[in-house]
């Protein structure tokens, strides 16, 4: 614990951080020059044997981050979980799967080896700028006063969630569940679900993130601990019924466990081996519920249901593939699609302006589709769309060095709300961390879809300045308050209390 020292008494100011291990440079270069090798072979050999290499260098990187900033990677992992599908989706497709969204078969090549090179461009430079600004974000995110706050909210939030979980299932009942009515999600949430039920499924995460932080803060009692995890298990269930899927349920779980594998973070490898079980269980049912979708809901052939899902697993990396065969320049500036991505900005509803604009995902269903599946594309006006556009939309525009600097930038971008975010879970504050997990999630969201508006629009803009504003009163408060403790004897108790 960093303390100010007043007439001999102790005052908290940050919470305990470890010192920082020493930066793995030697780690990072030979990691780079891996890449870049791995890379140049994939080009001029175009062997599906690289695609395994390129996997193998992901999971280097990934140690390699955990040596960097165990905290950060902690904080990352709904983007590794996405980021290592999407390179799981260029292995398959580099063994010659079909993209059926795209009408592309796939085949050896380099979509592989680029797509990781990028990554761990991407994911270094959050490594390094989390590591270098996470003790000063931490800075008085605590208080008697807001311990009080946060101590006396626990109940309310969680019988919160269990009321909205409660009203979802009769709800569901009423209507009936789209897993077990045969619903298309997108059809479902369109055409038949109600406010209540959206607001539950659109705000997963951040429900997931608040139970998280109540069901393993040492704050709390055994009995509301036991409620939160019941409650996110109970809501997790009620997920996969409304037909959500298994990398959503994945991530999800991920925002849940993110309290417990910080406060253990100094031990992360037993922390996840303990945790490896029910893990291993929840992504068993989630990946059932998956198969059983795309099995026409039971009613297909198991060698039709293989087949589906292979075609979908296909899709989670299709846009990387057909850009990095299609638009292989080192320098590029399309004007046009520029222009039409900052059009988007300033609309009304940014989203539907994107679809009819034909920017982010919808570029690729627009030039790639078939005529039939566009078609669906544009009957269902915008709700249904491809995913992982980011780098492809890059390369579109800019080319290779375009999608270099675009995502050092999302780096530095996704460090900074993930240093928000670890400050919201230090404070345990249930609005700061409705603040701080949609300010990630519009990054998020950004770096998944190509969408310029979810982090550029005036009205997002506004939004997370105001959040700033919010937040800047909350650290006076907190200052305020820690410093007032002096003399009154609370100092020495909250110190303990937070170290």
């Amino acid at each position: 614990m960093v303390t100010h020292q007043r007439g001999g008494a102790a005052v908290a100011a940050y919470p305990q951080l470890p010192p920082d291990a020493a930066l793995p440079v030697g780690g990072i270069v030979a990691l780079v020059a891996m890449l870049a090798v791995n890379w140049a072979l994939a080009a001029s050999l175009a062997s599906p044997f690289l695609s395994w290499t390129s996997l193998l260098l992901l999971g280097w990187l990934l140690l390699l981050l955990g040596r960097i900033s165990p905290t950060g990677l902690i904080l990352l992992l709904p983007l590794v979980i996405t980021r290592g599908a999407t390179t799981v989706s260029l292995l398959v497709i580099e063994a010659g799967a079909y993209m059926p969204e795209v009408n592309r078969l796939g085949e050896p090549g380099d979509a592989s080896a680029s797509f990781v090179a990028f990554t761990a461009l991407f994911f270094l430079v959050f490594a390094l700028v989390f590591r270098r600004f996470e003790r000063a974000f931490l800075a008085y995110a605590r208080s008697p006063l807001l311990d009080d706050i946060v101590a006396l909210l626990g109940w309310p939030v969680v019988v919160l969630f269990m009321a909205l979980g409660a009203m979802a299932v009769l709800d569901g009942l009423r209507g009936g569940f789209p897993l077990l009515a045969g619903v298309d999600r997108f059809l479902y949430r369109r055409e038949y679900s109600s406010q209540l039920v959206l607001i539950l499924l659109d705000n997963k995460f951040l429900f997931a993130a608040i139970l998280g932080a109540v069901a393993f803060a040492p704050r709390y009692r055994p009995l509301l601990k036991t409620a939160a995890v019941l409650t996110f298990l109970g809501l997790t269930a009620l997920y996969f019924l409304f037909g959500d899927k298994f990398f959503t349920i994945l991530a999800e779980v991920a925002f849940f466990a993110m309290p417990l594998l910080l406060a253990r973070r100094g031990r992360l490898a037993p922390t996840l081996l303990r945790l490896a079980p029910p893990v291993a269980a929840l992504l068993c049912a989630a990946l059932a519920a998956t198969i059983y979708i795309y099995s026409g809901y039971g009613r297909l052939p198991i060698g039709r249901t293989v087949a589906l899902v292979g075609e979908r697993v296909a899709g989670q990396g299709e846009l990387w593939f057909v850009a990095s065969h299609d638009a292989r320049r080192a320098t590029n500036w399309d004007a046009h699609l520029v222009e039409r991505n900052i059009d988007t900005l300033d609309d009304k509803s940014p989203p539907a302006s994107a679809f009819a604009n034909g920017v982010e995902t919808y570029y690729f269903i627009q030039r790639y589709s078939p005529a039939k599946l566009a078609a669906s594309f544009r009957k269902n006006q915008g709700w249904v769309q491809l995913t992982m556009g980011t780098e492809a939309m890059a390369l579109v525009m800019f080319g290779y060095v375009g999608v270099a600097a675009i995502m050092a930038f999302l780096g530095a971008l996704v460090a900074f709300a993930a240093l928000y975010l670890r400050r919201a879970f230090v404070s345990g504050f249930p609005l700061s961390l409705f603040f701080a997990v949609w300010t990630f999630l519009q990054i998020y969201f950004s770096v998944q879809q190509a969408s310029l508006w979810s982090i550029a629009a005036p009205g997002q803009i506004n939004r997370l300045l105001l959040f700033v504003t919010i937040e800047i009163v909350l650290l006076a408060v907190n200052r305020a308050q820690i410093l007032s403790a002096l003399g009154r004897g609370r100092a020495a108790v909250f110190t303990r209390r937070v170290a």
